[in-house]
């Protein structure tokens, strides 16, 4: 089972960004309790710190990614500093991690474990550590090849050049490879993002405009109640229309009552309120109405809008909630705050 420290050690040996010793010694002038030293970036858990021979370092903080060392009080001077710990060439731990973290998240997109969980860092299988190392390394390489791309070629009068972009030509050769090996071993274990995938294409009735469900083959001995494929549904170009609301977003669950306040200000003498669901936002086919109470203190109305479990049964995946006033001589309605509603699905095989 893979761990990040494993992955982080990994990573480093690929780069050739072990860690190092180093001692430095310091001499203080009494004027300032930050020093710069010689290496960076630094390991902070590893740097340990003396003043004439006694431990400080509790007292000692480094700054990892410029090899500051700030103490907390001025040291004297003619007194002697001596700092030792470990140091890289190009990253420290947390960026590492940060490399390792990302590479997990794309290799392991949309993939699941043979129990249906997502893949992580904790069960990842130990066949795919070396693979996310590669990818891992090949977006740390990246990094430097956007620093070295900084780099200009150097001309000198006497005839002196310095090609400093070489470097950066050099580390996009290297990210090629990487990307290749990393592509390779994906291609020939069914891993990553160029696993070859399975697919069962959906089909629409056309009597209801509704997609057939797709369920998980199974034993012709296993009994179990079968399990539903959770597909994503294509989006038909349909684009959602912002639209600025308090409290906007209102999530259900299939099965279970529903309960939820919003709060709005105003002055609604004479007025009464309805809440409900509509299709889409300025519709008026009503899906659903909630059981409404509202309470007001010092002009603040708060609603409470509530479903039974019943009524969640079926209602779409997404709609349009509303509270409205009505106007009680005029029966005039006026939407007073509203937003997306959802309803998350609990989906169910029937034999």
């Amino acid at each position: 089972m893979a761990t990040t420290q494993t992955l982080i050690d990994r990573v480093r040996m690929e780069l050739g960004d072990t860690s190092r010793s180093f001692v430095e010694r310091l001499y203080p002038d009494g004027t300032t309790n930050r020093f710069l030293l010689s290496y960076n970036p630094l390991d902070g858990a590893s740097v340990v710190v003396t003043l004439d021979g006694d431990d400080i370092t509790a007292d000692a903080s480094v700054e990892e990614s410029t090899g500051v060392l700030v103490l907390t009080d001025i040291p004297a001077a003619n007194s002697v500093l001596l700092v030792n710990g470990n140091h890289y060439r190009y990253f420290k731990d947390s960026e590492i991690e940060l490399f390792a973290n990302t590479a997990i998240l794309e290799h392991t997109a949309k993939r699941t474990d043979s129990l249906g969980r997502t893949i992580t860092i904790g069960n990842l299988p130990a066949l795919e550590e070396y693979p996310v190392a590669l990818y891992a390394t090949t977006l740390a390489l990246y990094t430097l090849a956007t620093d070295a791309s900084f780099d200009i070629d150097i001309s000198a009068p006497d005839g002196v050049m310095i090609p400093r972009s070489e470097r950066y030509r050099q580390l996009m050769d290297i990210i090629s490879v990487r990307k290749e090996q990393y592509r390779e071993l994906c291609v020939q274990l069914g891993i990553g993002m160029f696993s070859i995938d399975v697919f069962s294409l959906r089909r629409i009735s056309k009597t209801t405009n509704r997609y057939v469900p797709v369920y998980k083959p199974q034993e012709v001995d296993d009994k179990s109640v079968s399990q539903r494929v959770e597909l994503s549904n294509p989006t038909y170009g349909d684009a959602n229309v912002a639209w600025p609301t308090e409290n906007g977003q209102l999530t259900s669950y299939q099965d279970i009552a529903f309960e939820a306040s919003v709060t709005f200000t105003g002055d609604y003498t004479d007025f009464s309120f309805i809440a409900q669901l509509v299709t889409q936002r300025g519709s008026i086919q009503v899906v659903r109405t909630f059981d409404l109470t509202v309470d007001e203190v010092d002009g603040t109305y708060t609603a409470n809008l509530s479903l039974d479990r019943d009524a969640t049964l079926r209602l779409p995946n997404r709609c349009w909630w509303q509270v409205m006033s009505v106007d009680d001589v005029t029966e005039e309605t006026t939407e007073i705050i509203a937003g997306d509603f959802f309803s998350r699905k609990n989906y169910t095989a029937i034999l």
